[in-house]
């Protein structure tokens, strides 16, 4: 009687499905080893570089913990390539990470100014420039010191420009210029949270001690009717 091991591989050797097989492990074990290697990095304090889609033009961005450890001020200064137009966006962003602080999804909103150097066919003069309210959606990935990004950025006029609403889109090249932590302290970041976080929690009993007060009773003295 054969071993039913050596039959087993013998099968498995003949399989036209054995190739398939081990590309998926090869493939698994890539992505194994680039997660492992991501969870592993580091994040970024300020990075600048360019964007392009829509518009294009330069984008700078710097981590702000003192607001949230994972909040984000970009400014952006852009020129259209559809219109004879330049924009001057001011964003907060709030960062959620995904997998690791390098591969994050953000969303966040801002202001916008700019200039129009386009003729208004129906008073023959220049038009004005936009000036609105911009929201903010996309990911990001930082591998090593280079930062890219793909966002939709939605920007509505309140004033000036040539229409109400411009959907804009574009993937942004950015280069870390510092670090997590090269810019902030990472202690002190960590006993400003700890101090905020007290803060919280010193505010919220304070306005449960005054709410009891109010009702005249403790939590748990419910038979006692309040004020």
């Amino acid at each position: 009687m054969r071993d039913p091991v050596k039959i087993m591989g013998s099968l498995s050797h003949k399989s036209p499905h054995s190739s398939v097989l081990r590309g998926m492990n090869r493939t698994l074990l890539f992505l194994f080893v680039l997660s492992a290697s991501c969870l592993g990095a580091q994040s970024y304090d300020a990075a600048l570089g360019l964007r392009l889609g829509t518009e294009w033009g330069a984008t700078a961005q710097i981590r702000l913990p003192l607001v949230q450890k994972n909040f984000v001020a970009e400014t952006i200064l852009q020129s259209s390539l559809q219109r004879d137009e330049g924009l001057f966006t001011i964003l907060g962003k709030q960062h959620r990470p995904l997998l690791s602080r390098r591969l994050n999804l953000f969303y966040g909103a801002g202001l916008h100014t700019g200039w129009n150097n386009e003729i208004d066919p129906e008073t023959n003069e220049k038009s004005a420039g936009p000036f609105g309210v911009t929201g903010v959606v996309g990911a990001e990935m930082t591998i090593g010191k280079v930062n890219l990004s793909y966002d939709f950025k939605p920007a509505v006029n309140i004033s000036g420009g040539n229409s109400v609403l411009y959907t804009q889109t574009a993937v942004s090249v950015r280069y870390v210029i510092a670090k997590r932590h090269d810019i902030w302290d990472k202690a002190k970041e960590r006993d400003q949270r700890r101090a905020r976080k007290q803060r919280q929690r010193d505010k919220r009993k304070a306005q449960r001690q005054q709410d009891r007060e109010a009702r005249g009773k403790q939590w748990f003295e419910f038979w006692k009717k309040g004020n």
